[in-house]
């Protein structure tokens, strides 16, 4: 990963899958929720259905949703945020509206979620906050605004983090490939 602040405090990124350069910090994204990563090969192909932005498991006992959103952390030292992206779980009413509405203009609904993904920055686990889900128009992925909680990502959620940290979390990112 290439990071680099000139003299002029302009920040390039260089991309080591698409080998461009980049002028935003990049996203850190789960391909999956957790639920769906524990899965043996055999479930996933039995139980589950995923596709980029919606997963439904199938359990004997009960059917489980999720979506892929956003959670945004501000970077303190300059004008962007580091992006999570992320899996939350919603009841199956929740799942169906948004889905049904996804790639229209909506009134912007906010459903009750929890956070379905162990991010790694946090000794504390991330499995199971609960969050509210702010849907975005027209196909943008929902933004998530977290809970009262005294929980680290919380914390970093409210008050934001420094540009060292952000770049530490990226270069971490980059080498344990969430």
């Amino acid at each position: 990963m290439f990071w680099r602040k000139n003299k002029n405090k302009e920040k390039k990124y260089k991309c080591p899958k698409c080998g461009e350069v980049h002028d935003e910090l990049p996203a850190l994204g789960f391909k999956y929720p957790y639920h769906f990563d524990i899965l043996s090969d055999e479930d996933k192909n039995e139980i589950a259905e995923i596709s980029d932005d919606f997963c439904i498991i199938k359990h004997p006992e009960q059917t489980d949703f999720f979506i892929r959103t956003v959670l945004s952390i501000q970077v303190l030292d300059c004008c962007e945020s580091l992006d999570y992206g992320i899996w939350v779980s919603l009841s199956e009413k929740s799942f169906t509206d948004y889905q049904e509405n996804f790639k229209q203009v909506t009134d912007e609904p906010v459903y009750f979620g929890m956070i379905c993904n162990e991010i790694p920055d946090y000794t504390e686990s991330t499995l199971g906050l609960h969050v509210n889900v702010k849907v975005r128009n027209e196909g943008i992925r929902p933004e998530i605004i977290p809970h009262q909680a005294e929980h680290q990502l919380i914390k970093d959620w409210k008050n934001g983090i420094s540009l060292d940290d952000a770049l530490e979390r990226i270069d971490k990112t980059e080498k344990n490939a969430l």
